[in-house]
């Protein structure tokens, strides 16, 4: 019987602990850290080649506190320039901004992850049966 393969998530941050507690957070709920970048100062150009040689292709992305809203702007643009390249059906860019950081704290930045990543993945299941 085959496994499900866990959804593929790229991390853009400069704290490589908190990326470890969210992956510790994900994983039993089928998505999965599958690389981190940790571009200072930020390159469209780094973020271009780790998203093509990452296996399974990353369907999201989660942007640290380090990194502007310009930044995560830029990446929102690269991602969507990606997925056309890749004709990949779905993924989503996830800010983690000092409002959210203030909102639940360093330890619930995990579970604020994980349900991003629920909300937009359950909606698109939910669009893609509807289609």
């Amino acid at each position: 019987m085959a496994t499900a393969r866990a959804i593929s998530v790229l991390s853009l941050s400069q704290n490589r602990a908190v990326v470890r507690s969210i992956h510790v957070h994900i994983e039993s709920h089928g998505y999965g850290i599958g690389g981190i970048l940790e571009s200072d100062p930020f390159s469209v150009y780094d973020l271009g080649i780790a998203l093509r040689v990452l296996e399974p292709r990353p369907r999201a992305i989660v942007v640290g506190r380090g990194y502007t809203e310009e930044e995560a702007n830029e990446v929102r643009t690269a991602f969507a320039e990606y997925h056309r390249d890749v004709d990949l059906d779905a993924g989503v860019v996830i800010k983690i901004t000092d409002e959210v950081f203030d909102e639940v704290g360093k330890e619930g930045i995990p579970k604020w992850v994980l349900e991003q990543l629920q909300a937009y993945f359950e909606k698109w299941q939910a669009l893609r049966v509807l289609l």
